[in-house]
């Protein structure tokens, strides 16, 4: 492996998209010295996120064109991963090359080779390629971990597939891992706490009130919303708790609307697709029977359903939450910020906060002894 050290990175596998980071230090001394250990005092926060998009097929379409008649568009291909001697495409639109895989379920996370070839791709491009040796902080959701049997089942079958060595390959170029060690019982609203708290060292940034007063965390991620309240530097049991009400409730219902007002089916990454355009401030459009048909009337109603779920079940849990420092993550938080920021005028919308768990996670994963 071209790296002498050992690679510290928080990963955030989210059902919408995968995001890592790495607080990475340069090499006070030359990279081929084996035994550098001083860094220079400026570290950066690296993260890369790609969308949770799996498919099988090729964007390679042989022999069939259309003569150079019609320019095709350009835009970003999948990536290409192969591992096992298995292919699949990922990331940004596979549902223009195949059909996409829209796999929902918990289990994914400890077992199945869908995942595998999402993780393969957002560590390559965070490491650029070549031959590593990494360490792993992964974020789960709340409802996975609430169970402690349950929770350390799970990372241990993660531990099972992950640690060891790795050999695959990103459109046709090989890479290399080898994976040390990780830890995955992690609540994802948690490591936005930590992103919000630690420093890049990993140390605790803001002061000892700061730690101790009560923040609720509210991550509206694609597939599920947690909800987790830490108080005097505990988490408290009674105020966390998570549930499938994730931006993927709104694409269920968009697509639920466009079928029964246009009998347009859609997948749901591209009912997905239109409801961030809405949420941009653009049109979503889809085509009925050749005709481009706006579609943003039905976007909305989605929309505002979800964000009435989104808000009674949190008072559900947890009142007003007047207590709390609130703090708001998750991919769909920028989507549902103005009205839960309506509701709650005293939350924190983290800075893009759909990496904010990501963030977080590398800040652990650096605090000494905490992945060794």
């Amino acid at each position: 492996m071209s790296n002498q050290f050992v690679r510290k990175i928080g990963v955030d596998p989210g059902f919408g998209g995968v995001k890592v980071a790495e607080v990475w230090w340069q090499l006070a001394g030359p990279e081929t010295s084996a035994d550098v250990d001083v860094f220079d005092q400026k570290p950066a926060m690296i993260t890369r996120h790609l969308p949770s998009v799996i498919g099988v097929g090729s964007t390679d379409a042989g022999g069939l064109g259309l003569a150079g008649v019609v320019r095709g568009r350009k835009g970003e291909k999948p990536d290409l991963v192969e591992f096992d001697g298995m292919a699949y495409l990922v990331g940004a639109n596979v549902g223009e090359y195949a059909r996409p895989i829209e796999r929902m379920d918990f289990q994914r996370f400890s077992e199945g080779p869908e995942l595998r070839a999402l993780l393969y791709a957002g560590l390559y491009r965070l490491l650029d390629g070549g031959g590593h040796t990494c360490a792993l902080a992964i974020g789960l959701p709340v409802e996975l971990l609430q169970d402690a049997e349950k929770a350390q089942a799970i990372e241990k079958a993660m531990a099972g597939w992950l640690v060891g060595k790795h050999r695959f390959a990103v459109n046709g170029v090989e890479a290399w891992l080898g994976i040390k060690a990780i830890k995955a019982k992690i609540a994802q609203p948690v490591a936005t706490w930590f992103d919000w708290g630690l420093g890049l060292d990993g140390q605790w940034a803001l002061g000892d009130k700061a730690m101790r007063a009560p923040a609720l965390v509210v991550d509206e991620g694609f597939n599920t919303l947690d909800v987790v309240a830490i108080e005097g530097g505990k988490i408290s049991t009674r105020y966390s708790s998570g549930t499938t009400l994730g931006m993927r409730r709104a694409a269920e219902m968009t697509a639920g609307n466009v079928e029964r007002r246009h009998g347009v089916e859609l997948s749901l990454h591209e009912a997905d697709a239109l409801v961030q355009k809405v949420l941009a401030g653009g049109k979503a459009q889809v085509y009925v029977v050749g005709e481009l048909t706006d579609v943003s009337a039905e976007v909305r109603q989605a929309v505002n359903a979800l964000a009435a779920d989104v808000i009674r079940f949190v008072e559900r849990e947890v009142g007003k939450a007047k207590r709390f420092r609130v703090l708001i993550t998750g991919g769909g938080a920028l989507a549902l910020a103005d009205r839960l920021l309506a509701q709650w005028p005293h939350a924190v919308v983290m800075a893009d906060p759909q990496l904010a768990n990501a963030r977080g996670l590398a800040k652990l994963a650096v605090r000494r002894g905490f992945l060794e």
